[in-house]
């Protein structure tokens, strides 16, 4: 009976972590439904089963989060944590609470994990089921982590690769006349499916010039949002451009030619690696197979005319 509520507990557990990694990229779905709804003036009052589940799994995580990043919560910790929050697409206020909330569950579940599988495999040693729990839980502990960064380091990657169609594109909008928020505009209604990242800090951006904040703070924000150097360089050159009167077009015309001038030498760097790569796959999985292959029929053959 002991064990049939162990493995119950723990599967409840198990899963509870796993709802608690989706309530976050249900939030981040939902915020950018939202925004879309805003700015096409449209929005949908019924909502999927995610955005009804959302506040309530929100809530549960939030109040986990304020019990176990007691003091942590109340440092600049947690002004770095809701920084990387916001650059990983995640917008909530109470995000830095909801996040610890799913390190707390994720440790509870992994422990129960792997309780159900030392009682699985009967395993009895005090000293290795406590190495094993502890582990476990340090696991579900730190694996949110390792996803968020993985998370700014993919959103990151994706701002890198379309931030140069979109400043030609902005360079066209300016050069035909327009100002630079309806090229970012512009930016962001063509690029809205190609590049999704990139638009979604135009958009923000766009919503918060429109809210009264002013084109440098904007821009600021926007650096901040997107970790990048790229976008960084780029907000400092708008900037510094309109504060000493330069032409706009011309200067991200260079900037989008600089930017196409790094990537391909990014290119050529790793195709000169790609042989070193190489070289272990095939001194150590590739050859060995074909020289199986090729010597193993010619060695049975020999051994077959000796023997015979």
């Amino acid at each position: 009976m002991a064990i049939a509520v162990s493995y119950i507990t723990s599967v409840l557990a198990f899963f509870s972590f796993a709802a608690a990694v989706a309530a976050l990229t249900l939030g981040d779905r939902a915020f950018n439904a939202r925004l879309a709804a805003l700015s096409s003036g449209a929005a949908d009052d019924r909502g999927g089963l995610g955005a009804r589940l959302w506040p309530a799994l929100h809530k549960v995580l939030i109040r986990w989060g304020e019990k176990a990043g007691r003091g942590s919560l109340d440092t600049d910790k947690r002004a770095d944590l809701r920084m990387r929050l916001v650059q990983a697409g995640f917008y909530s206020e109470r995000a830095a609470e909801a996040f610890f909330g799913i390190r707390a569950i994720g440790a509870l579940g992994f422990a129960l994990l792997a309780i159900v599988l030392l009682l699985a495999f009967n395993v009895t040693n005090l000293t290795w089921v406590g190495l094993a729990i502890m582990l476990a839980a340090n696991i579900g502990l730190f694996a949110p982590n390792w996803v968020l960064q993985a998370r700014i380091a993919e959103r990151s990657k994706a701002v890198y690769h379309g931030l140069p169609d979109a400043i030609d594109l902005m360079v066209v909008s300016l050069e035909a006349g327009a100002t630079l928020s309806v090229a970012i505009q512009r930016v962001e209604e063509e690029f809205r499916e190609l590049h999704p990242v990139l638009t979604e800090q135009f958009g923000i951006m766009l919503d918060e010039m429109q809210a009264g904040a002013s084109r440098a703070e904007a821009l600021s924000r926007l650096a901040l949002r997107s970790p990048t150097d790229e976008v960084r360089g780029l907000t400092t050159m708008i900037v510094q451009s309109e504060a000493v009167g330069a032409s706009l077009g011309d200067t991200l015309r260079v900037f989008a030619e600089e930017m196409r001038k790094t990537r391909f030498m990014d290119a050529e760097r790793k195709a000169a690696e790609l042989p070193v790569k190489l070289a272990f796959p095939l001194v150590f999985c590739i050859f060995p197979c074909l020289t199986g292959v090729l010597f193993i029929p010619v060695a049975i053959r020999y051994a077959r005319t000796l023997l015979a």
